[in-house]
């Protein structure tokens, strides 16, 4: 539950952890979002993860979809769908933040005017991805989950610009999809004569 959510201001909890994600095809969760007073995309939903919060990460921002409080039991298959829309679930392919991360590289490359250090920011359909620095899926320390009021601007001129309140679950953070393929390895030797 959260209240006077300011236009641009974000709340979050993290994690520090150790974990190694290239073994995995994607991470996932459920989320839900409650509110009258709220429109579909006035809140996002943020995942960062990285070697830190700052310099080094990845950012997945999804428009959360409201239901309105107080109208489902939860009792079936179909009311339990409309609490946690499916539009609201974290789907994120590992590879499309590998991509993201090559696509920076290759804009680094080609406008000296960009540097890793800036946020670069791509969309994927109606949600967007971050990177910032050189975050490695392999070395994974801290996992953020948080709440966004976007911040109104010229590109979002749908946005009221005024402070929100609402209430956000998120459900079953996962990783899928083992990747059960063996890699080669070798060791070689040679031995010579003068």
């Amino acid at each position: 539950s959260l209240c006077n959510l300011r236009d641009g201001e974000a709340r979050a909890v993290y994690k520090n952890l150790r974990l190694d994600m290239r073994s995995y095809k994607s991470i996932k969760m459920f989320v839900h979002a409650e509110c009258e007073d709220l429109r579909n995309g006035d809140l996002t939903l943020f995942m960062r993860l990285g070697t830190d919060f700052t310099s080094n990460y990845y950012e997945y921002e999804i428009p959360l979809s409201i239901t309105p409080p107080g109208k489902y039991s939860g009792d079936s298959e179909t009311e339990r769908e409309q609490v946690w829309l499916l539009a609201n679930n974290l789907d994120l392919p590992l590879e499309v933040l590998r991509n993201v991360k090559l696509s920076r590289d290759q804009a680094i490359k080609n406008n000296s005017n960009i540097t890793a250090s800036q946020r670069y920011e791509i969309a994927d359909g109606n949600n967007k991805i971050y990177v910032v620095g050189i975050p490695d899926l392999s070395k994974v320390k801290t996992i953020m989950i948080g709440v966004r009021n976007p911040r109104a601007d010229a590109a979002t001129p749908q946005d009221d610009g005024f402070d929100k309140c609402g209430d956000v679950w998120v459900n079953e953070l996962r990783l899928t999809g083992f990747d059960e393929e063996g890699g080669w390895a070798a060791k070689g030797l040679v031995t010579t004569k003068l």
